[in-house]
């Protein structure tokens, strides 16, 4: 190599190494800038901070959340709902409980936390009417709510120890933790005590005979609206196996429908299952005057349905066990 060339690398060599040294030095210094921003930033937001008054938490719980607003807003602090929760001594919509608590001392703009009351926690009465006094106790349990105590009566219809009426009554929603009271069978009464048959969908006649042996104020009422064959027993007060005394009323309400020329009648014939709980059977028609109820009772497992459904023209007989459709007849 000549010494020409030598000279012209020895010269690029030299001058690569101050552009180099430049980057390197205009890194160093955007480095430095950035980490002052950085700190200034801190430093800012620090003194803004510790500028900010301090201010005393106020007492949220029991009060509405609007009143809690308000009182947040007089010291210039914000909530956040962290939760719900059900709460018996606390009305729904109002603050349950909050952080930091009431009496902290905060800076301003800080936020406060809060859970807000659903209010009492609301559950539906299961129907025990039925069933052995045992497992009764047991669903009522189940349910959240508590048994107040348990009285016993004679009965027409349910065998000894199965419940024969509760309240609440099934199926009403009520407060968790609800005392209920059971009624359990004491089976059939003797001699002495005089309790009302179910009269339901029976004849009349049945109904004056039983009146007359067992010397009762049979006061009937007829309804020419009621869906039910002319001369059926749509209704009764007192209810079935309430115990009444000599010189008592007894009221029956029998329906007096018109009947139309037209009018039909199918005769329905349904037996339950045998089992160990009683059912909810109901019966409807649906006809050219609509759907009307014609059966809605209880019943015992085995026990059998037999009615007389009046009809106009054609329609649609449809019987439901503890609201499950079992049966559908199209009658003509």
């Amino acid at each position: 190599m000549s010494n020409k060339e030598e000279n012209f690398d020895e010269f690029l060599d030299k001058s690569k190494k101050p552009r180099h040294t430049a980057w390197i030095v205009v890194a160093l210094i955007v480095l430095f800038f950035v980490a002052l921003i950085a700190v200034s930033a801190d430093w800012v937001m620090g003194a803004l901070i510790h500028t900010r008054k301090e201010v005393t938490v106020p007492d949220l719980t029991k009060k509405p959340v609007s009143q809690a607003l308000d009182l947040l807003a007089k010291q210039n602090l914000a909530a956040k709902q962290a939760g719900v929760e059900y709460a018996q001594d606390v009305a729904p919509g109002s603050v349950l409980r909050q952080v930091p608590s009431a009496g902290s001392t905060v800076r301003e703009g800080r936020i406060i936390r809060v859970w807000i009351s659903q209010g009492d926690e609301m559950v539906f009465v299961p129907n025990t009417v039925g069933t052995p006094l045992r497992d009764g106790q047991l669903a009522i349990r189940q349910a959240g709510l508590n048994i107040s105590k348990v009285e016993n009566a004679y009965s027409l219809t349910y065998d000894k120890g199965v419940i024969i009426a509760q309240t609440p009554k099934p199926d009403s929603m009520v407060q968790k933790g609800t005392a209920v009271v059971l009624v359990s069978s004491n089976g059939k009464p003797p001699a002495s005590v005089v309790l009302v048959p179910n009269f339901k969908s029976k004849k009349l006649a049945e109904a004056t005979l039983w009146a007359s042996h067992q010397d009762v104020n049979l006061i009937i009422k007829e309804d020419p609206t009621s869906v039910f064959p002319n001369g059926i027993i749509a209704a009764q007060s007192p209810r079935a196996d309430s115990q009444v005394a000599p010189g008592s009323n007894v009221e029956i309400t029998v329906s007096r429908r018109a009947v139309a020329d037209n009018e039909k009648s199918y005769h329905l014939h349904y037996e339950l299952p045998q089992g160990k709980k009683e059912s909810h059977v109901r019966v409807t028609i649906e006809d050219v005057t609509g759907e009307n109820e014609v059966l809605s009772e209880r019943k015992q497992p085995g026990s059998k349905v037999d009615l007389e459904i009046p009809f106009t023209s054609f329609g649609t007989v449809r019987v439901f066990v503890d609201g499950v459709l079992v049966r559908e007849r199209e009658v003509k």
